[in-house]
């Protein structure tokens, strides 16, 4: 049976050296799907938006192997089906 296409949306805090702020920036740009929304003091805010939930965790492993990233961590996921993505609301 195949599955129904899903929208996965995710937001990470990116801990990471805050001397390395733009290389790491510069490289999470070429990670699919991700946005750089803002970063300060060694934190950073990223969004993802992925077809799966095992793409989200590759996306997770990819920040964490950065040089100069401590930590990316998931604070938040919503998963729902494609089509529902530009379905008017009731």
């Amino acid at each position: 049976m195949a599955r129904t296409p899903e929208i996965h949306i995710s937001s990470l805090i990116v801990q990471h050296d805050p001397a390395r702020t733009d290389a790491i920036r510069d490289a999470a740009s070429g990670i699919d799907g991700l946005e750089w929304c803002a970063a300060e003091n060694g934190k950073a805010i990223v969004t993802l938006v992925t077809p799966t939930a095992h793409a989200v965790l590759d996306h997770i492993d990819a920040l964490n192997a950065l040089p100069g990233v401590h930590t990316a961590t998931m604070v938040y996921h919503h998963c729902e089906p494609a089509d529902a993505i530009d379905a008017p609301l009731s």
